[in-house]
């Protein structure tokens, strides 16, 4: 009987035990690093970070109010992408999404000569409720704003 009941001891300290590792797994920190960042909250919700090597140019047409952002996608599978816009104060403005095999957006409706901050996303499933995230946030500027003068040519407003 005393050989039994320390067999019980035993399964229930071991039982407590790796209930105790689980438990520290699941409230484990965020498995990307956040530190410095405008949208901390996609890269503490993230799975796992990329290299997007992440371009910011002005657009041709329109560099006061649109910049165009250009990325590798990553090598693991997803679904979409999603880019959030941010302002360098921190202020988020909007998100935009895009099919699978996009690498590049042209987000328009800017602010002139406005530092903007764009966080890219790779989503694993259609609602988004997992993603990839690329490892570093780029920023963009756009120009400053072009008013026609009266020869149509423009003259930049300061």
């Amino acid at each position: 009987m005393g050989h039994m009941k320390r067999l019980t001891i035993l399964i229930i300290i071991l039982f407590t035990a790796a209930l105790a590792i689980s438990g520290a797994w699941l409230v484990r920190s965020p498995r990307v690093d956040a530190t410095g960042k405008i949208l901390a909250s996609l890269y503490e919700g993230a799975s796992d970070t990329w290299d997007a090597q992440i371009q910011v140019l002005p657009f041709e047409r329109a560099p006061d109010r649109q910049l165009t952002v250009r990325w590798q996608p990553p090598e693991k599978t997803y679904n979409h992408f999603v880019i959030s816009i941010s302002r360098a104060d921190g202020t988020y403005i909007r998100s935009e999404s895009g099919e699978h095999d996009r690498v590049s957006l042209d987000p328009d409706a800017l602010e002139p000569k406005t530092e903007y901050v764009f966080t890219l996303q790779a989503c694993l499933d259609r609602r988004c409720e997992a993603w990839f995230i690329a490892r570093e946030e780029a920023r963009g500027t756009t120009a400053t704003s072009q008013e026609p003068d009266i020869d149509g040519q423009g003259d930049a407003v300061e």
